[in-house]
């Protein structure tokens, strides 16, 4: 039972994605505020940009997301400093592309006397393949330092996992806390696995989710679309400045080979578990990453993983028991591991509950450690509430 307070705590999350779908950040900032919304009151602001699900000002409403669940306000960073000034706490979603409203709002919540966390969810290397890599090596540096000296005046700087944390000390980056964030095993994933283990289909379908771009390993998935089709089928969902190029190595694919390629622009997150079910295998390529949100919800839905060793993956998928490691530049490796589940049925069965129980085990364990991350956040202005039973919040 959740304690009553004469007023819950207010805390404001800001990040530079579309609300409701723009990917895997705004999705995992939605869901992390409705799991722990019993305990505090969440407003979420964001900018109004175009990511590689969809723009989601179709949906804004005066602004304002008038649906269930934490209040999201669509507001230029000229008004950030009216939203720290009314917030108890302001946690910040930033990733090194340096945008302006999560790069503002880290500079201006030290200074308005707000504890202020900076919840980081790309690696340093991420640098490499946005905009970024076009400034010359010494003001890329100079950005760093930069960073570094924000982040220290914050109150946490949290990483997402534990290779993460490496990536980023590595670039001298102060990390205070490691705290996964949570994917909430639903029914419908539930079903979808049920589904998956009943069925134990011969791996046939190969998914590939997210954004398409070399910082997601996609330049590389031409030649195993050369190699692999007809024997294996893709279904690839997503945008990105690499979607023509999937585009273009798909028209020139014999006819056999092509209709074995499906190329979807979009899913709704809501709607991603029915893609879960649609396919075998989930193959993961990126070569960085903080956490794995696909990962988790392929998992959940009884999913296999084919994923490159890289951080925030490796901290998941360990080879042949939740997933299998690939080199995804070795096609023929590719192909063996999959011949290899085909031909042992029981051990991708074995694989398959393995994985689930991982990612069952670490939502709950996230769950339970950002609510009490939260408390200590807020318990300085007396504001730290019970605990509710993490099985009971979704």
């Amino acid at each position: 039972m959740v304690a009553i307070m004469s007023r819950q705590a207010h805390i404001l999350m800001v990040h530079d994605y579309p609300p409701i779908t723009g990917g895997g950040l705004a999705v995992a900032v939605q869901e992390l505020s409705r799991l722990l919304q019993a305990g505090f009151c969440f407003t979420i602001l964001t900018s109004r940009l175009t990511d590689h699900f969809a723009d989601d000002r179709p949906h804004a409403n005066g602004g304002v997301r008038k649906d269930q669940g934490p209040r999201w306000v669509v507001a230029a960073p000229y008004r950030a400093v009216e939203w720290l000034s009314s917030a108890d706490a302001v946690v910040v979603h930033w990733t090194f592309s340096f945008r302006l409203l999560s790069t503002l709002s880290l500079v201006l919540g030290p200074l308005l006397g707000r504890p202020t966390v900076c919840v980081i969810h790309t690696a340093p290397d991420h640098c490499r393949y946005n905009r970024l890599r076009y400034l010359p090596s010494p003001a890329r540096d100079l950005l760093l330092r930069l960073l570094c000296w924000m982040l220290r005046r914050c109150t946490a700087v949290v990483a997402l996992s534990p290779s993460h944390r490496t990536a980023l000390s590595s670039a001298d980056i102060p990390v205070t806390h490691v705290l996964p964030l949570p994917v909430t095993p639903t029914a419908d994933y539930l079903e979808a696995y049920r589904a998956h283990h009943r069925q134990n289909r011969l791996p046939r379908v190969i998914g590939v989710a997210g954004e398409l771009s070399k910082l997601k390993g996609v330049d590389q998935i031409p030649p195993l679309l050369r190699s692999l089709t007809p024997d294996f089928t893709f279904r690839i969902v997503g945008n990105g400045p690499l979607a023509r190029l999937l585009a273009w190595s798909k028209h020139n694919l014999p006819p056999r080979q092509q209709a074995c390629v499906v190329l979807l622009e979009r899913a709704e997150p809501a709607k991603m578990v029915h893609y879960y079910r649609d396919i075998d295998c989930l193959l993961l390529v990126s070569r960085t990453e903080s956490q794995s949100r696909v990962a988790l919800e392929a998992m959940l839905a009884g999913v296999l993983i084919l994923a490159r060793r890289t951080s925030g993956v490796a901290d998941l998928v360990s080879d042949a028991k939740t997933g299998f490691l690939i080199d995804p530049s070795d096609p023929g490796s590719v192909r063996d591991r999959l011949d290899r589940l085909a031909s042992k049925p029981s051990e991708a069965q074995a694989i398959r509950a393995q994985a689930r129980e991982l990612a069952e085990r670490s939502f709950k364990d996230s769950y339970g450690r950002w609510y009490a991350f939260f408390s200590d956040l807020v318990a300085g202005a007396g504001k730290g509430l019970d605990q509710p039973d993490p099985g009971e919040s979704p």
